[in-house]
């Protein structure tokens, strides 16, 4: 074969491949951002938990704001949520599907994943229009109630109305030892009325197998087991009751958590129940106290 003829042909096939090499990459550019927007795309849902978890940590971050610097404080209808210290949100989930309130109002019951804790709120999302400049842009308001934690059973009231104040005590009062009070999750004064010792003290340990009773200041205590205890598999913070029993006493405990009133503790509306078997008395009231748990 004569050499221009061979350089002819090496001419069409570069010419050839230069061709094909740009339409290769521009299917590889287009099959590659096809495949970046399926795995960038996110769902409603998904959107709506990443804006709600940002907004919810504004929330939270305004409160802390406002606790360390009063003169800040400014009246919205927003409920407050937290109280504590360094609460970051790591992550929310929708509990229940989204409900429509009305055409522009919809609310959704949200599980908040903390670092060490879990906690569910009410999200009420509402979307209005408004003019800008002859343009109309729509926008998005979200705030967060508060749900009370109950207990399916518990459905009635206390009898007694709910106290605002943790009664206050002088361990003084106690005839407990050092060990015994640290030994306590959740140690409360309790008004017993028209008896001759007028109040009693109560500690629950926090070994979930015993309480420690007191009638009176300064008397005789009692180591009394626990008969029904609170369920293991419950969160911190979180609904509770028990029973404690020995051939002396029964003691009942129900407590329904609250607004947390101390920094790393948990506050609980407890309706107590002392039956002295004796006497066959009873003594009934409702408190509030503070508790590791």
């Amino acid at each position: 074969m004569k050499p221009y003829v061979v350089y002819s042909l090496l001419v069409i096939v570069f010419f050839g491949c230069s061709k094909n090499a740009p339409k290769e990459a521009e299917i590889q550019r287009s099959e590659d951002s096809e495949l970046f927007e399926k795995n960038t795309t996110i769902s409603k849902k998904e959107a709506y938990a990443i804006v709600i978890a940002q907004k919810l940590q504004e929330v939270i971050d305004k409160e802390m704001l406002i606790k360390g610097y009063p003169d800040f404080s400014t009246e919205t209808d927003q409920d407050k949520i937290f109280l504590e210290d360094s609460l970051m949100v790591k992550k929310v989930e929708f509990i229940e599907p989204f409900k429509n309130i009305s055409d522009s109002v919809k609310i959704v019951k949200t599980k908040v994943v903390f670092e060490s804790r879990i906690d569910t709120l009410l999200t009420l999302i509402k979307t209005s229009n408004i003019k800008i400049d002859e343009e109309t842009l729509k926008t998005t308001k979200i705030t967060f109630k508060s749900i009370e934690k109950r207990n399916i059973s518990d459905t009635k009231l206390p009898e007694i109305k709910a106290p605002k104040y943790v009664e206050k005590f002088s361990i003084k009062d106690l005839n407990f030892t050092w060990e015994e009070i640290n030994a306590c999750d959740c140690l409360f004064m309790v008004n017993a009325g028209d008896t001759s010792y007028e109040r009693l003290y109560f500690g629950r340990f926090k070994d979930n197998e015993n309480g420690i009773l007191q009638l009176g200041k300064n008397t005789e205590k009692f180591i009394i087991p626990i008969k029904n205890p609170r369920s293991k598999a419950r969160n911190p913070g979180s609904f509770w009751k028990e029973t404690y029993q020995n051939h002396l006493y029964k003691i009942r405990l129900k407590a329904t958590p609250t607004t947390p009133r101390v920094k790393s503790k948990y506050t609980y509306y407890i309706d107590f129940t002392l039956i002295e078997f004796s006497s066959r008395k009873t003594i009934k009231n409702t408190l509030l106290a503070n508790c590791k748990s």
